[in-house]
């Protein structure tokens, strides 16, 4: 299965075209996409769809650093549930683990570590993006800024990078890349890194809740990824907002036939009908936390085609209907939504 990431990791990308002078509408055009491709944050695109709107932007632009200034309207909202469960850490250091840890289940490809030598902290964060051997400038440079954006949200106040590291070639124009970073920059690394004082690790996260950390970790789930039933759980919950979800196509992910799928989980004593409803109740909860996000939406985003479907199914297995769950964890809520205000 092709690696993807939500569309809010392109958020600004209409915005910034629209301040070249280019019609966003036009840009989706070219790669056969609709106008409103963008437009819903949780959808699940292609990581080599965002690749190459990224390099289509800096091309019909003609701006070379497209994918660095498109950082200024990113930050971590983009991670989605990770972003949230990362801001009821105790420490930076805490949260740059957890992303660690979790990043590579909810934004495919992406590789994310966290080295301490000495008195210095190393960041680093690369894409492994199947059938492309030399990394996007556009797109390694819109990931550049949006680690750092993370961290500077994270830390409170702009982190002072020792060096910067970036994979591919050095550009011609580097002055972009210092008023944005204020930084030493050395190219040609196999890893994006970012490099700063290892004191900083130490810093304490304004408003982090364990307690609300705990119910967002159970919610997101984790995965065994030797294990059939996590796996088809795992392409159901990516498959879901693209209102692809089927036997046969979760069945083609896993490259093996339906019938052999369906007899696999049988022998575990399920269906793929328990898993796509387990799946989707647990997005339920999750998308519900979201105050931003209405109960049709979160209908749509979970391949109900209306609301009351998600009601009937939703009180079936829970219980109590998606408004009355949402009501009773409203405390939990609106915590969150103060936090990425």
């Amino acid at each position: 299965m092709q690696p993807m990431v939500r569309a809010a990791a392109l958020t600004g990308y209409r915005t910034l075209l629209d301040e070249q002078g280019v019609d966003a509408d036009q840009a989706l055009a070219r790669l056969s996409l609709p106008p409103d491709y963008l437009d819903r944050p949780d959808r699940l695109i292609p990581v080599a769809t965002k690749i190459d709107l990224l390099e289509l932007g800096a091309q019909m632009s003609g701006c070379r650093h497209f994918g660095l200034l498109l950082g200024r309207y990113q930050n971590i909202s983009m991670l989605g549930m990770v972003g949230l469960l990362i801001q009821q850490c105790a420490t930076l250091r805490e949260a740059m683990v957890t992303v660690a840890e979790e990043i590579g289940r909810h934004v495919q490809g992406l590789d994310v570590r966290l080295e301490e030598r000495d008195d210095q902290a190393y960041y680093h964060f690369t894409y492994r993006v199947p059938g492309r051997s030399a990394p996007s400038r556009q797109h390694n440079d819109n990931t550049l800024m949006g680690a750092y954006n993370i961290l500077t949200f994270l830390y409170g106040e702009p982190i002072k990078l020792r060096a910067v590291y970036l994979c591919g070639e050095e550009p011609r124009d580097l002055e972009p890349y210092t008023q944005q970073l204020h930084s030493a920059l050395r190219f040609n690394h196999p890893e994006n890194t970012l490099v700063f004082d290892r004191s900083c690790l130490d810093h304490a996260i304004a408003g982090g809740s364990p307690a609300l950390r705990h119910l967002i970790n159970s919610l997101m789930h984790r995965h065994r990824w030797d294990d059939i039933e996590s796996k088809v759980e795992w392409i159901i919950t990516n498959l879901l907002p693209l209102d692809q979800v089927s036997l046969e196509a979760v069945a083609q992910a896993l490259d093996v036939p339906p019938r052999t799928l369906q007899d696999r989980l049988l022998k575990r004593g399920l269906s793929f009908q328990q898993l796509l409803d387990r799946v989707r109740m647990r997005s339920a909860r999750v998308y519900m936390l979201d105050t931003q996000l209405s109960l049709t939406e979160i209908a749509d985003l979970l391949g109900y085609s209306q609301l009351s479907a998600l009601t009937r199914s939703f009180k079936r297995i829970m219980g109590e209907s998606p408004a009355q769950w949402r009501r009773k964890h409203k405390t939990e809520t609106l915590d969150i939504a103060r936090s990425v205000k």
